[in-house]
């Protein structure tokens, strides 16, 4: 289970409750920021403090019109485990400076933050069945989302129409570059093929996502928007 926890750290714009079966696991806190950046905490609760406990920070920025990747910050805390990572585009290069490390990418290559804030940017006849380049640490992976459908989603106090999409996240045939011995939850486990990933996304109005879902091996972790 602890695979799946911070995959809900990257919900832009409000706040959620991560639950399995009914039971809360966790809280996810986003701040205001400014446009085209998200700036979010994510904090274990209950007996996941004692089995997988986690307190991290995620920061990120996108480029406009393309929201392709400009800075990147993370500060992990799970259990004994701590780690601060800081990345940034450079244009000169045409890449993304880890610390000592670079990494060649497209000007258009996306994050997995960039791509779950664009979709409440846009709309599904942009988004729907096209792959993106994603930078992950150093791996570039191509991410698409898929229309699914569109339902009533019980969010709070309220029943909110969605658009239903599917995540598929799959690596490039590209060489890929190693620039952690390990990682966090997140990172270290979105990418993995077996995680079935979804959002329902709000059709009108704000577009807030309402709510997000992970399953492998019949078990399913939500966040559910904290929407009373």
């Amino acid at each position: 289970m602890s695979c799946w926890f911070c995959f809900f750290s990257i919900l832009c714009g409000q706040n959620y409750t991560l639950t399995i079966w009914g039971f809360k696991v966790g809280y996810i806190s986003i701040e205001d920021t400014e446009s085209l950046s998200i700036n979010i905490a994510a904090k274990s609760t209950g007996i996941t403090d004692y089995f997988w406990p986690f307190n991290n920070q995620y920061k990120a920025s996108f480029a406009p019109v393309t929201f392709g990747f400009q800075t990147f910050e993370k500060k992990i805390v799970q259990g004994t485990f701590k780690q601060n990572l800081q990345g940034e585009w450079n244009d000169e290069k045409g890449g993304v400076l880890y610390k000592k490390t670079f990494v060649k990418r497209d000007k258009k290559c996306q994050t997995i933050f960039s791509i779950l804030y664009r979709v409440q940017q846009e709309s599904p006849n942009i988004l729907d069945t096209k792959w993106f380049q994603t930078e992950h640490e150093g791996e570039l992976f191509n991410v698409r989302l898929l229309l699914a459908d569109s339902l009533n989603i019980w969010a709070g106090n309220d029943s909110v129409f969605c658009d239903h999409y599917r995540i598929d996240i799959k690596a490039t045939s590209e060489k890929q570059i190693k620039i952690l011995d390990k990682t966090d939850y997140f990172h270290e486990n979105i990418t993995h093929p077996k995680l079935i990933k979804q959002l329902w996304v709000e059709k009108h109005g704000e577009r807030r996502i309402i709510q997000a879902s992970v399953k492998m091996t019949g078990v399913t972790l939500k966040a559910i928007i904290n929407n009373e």
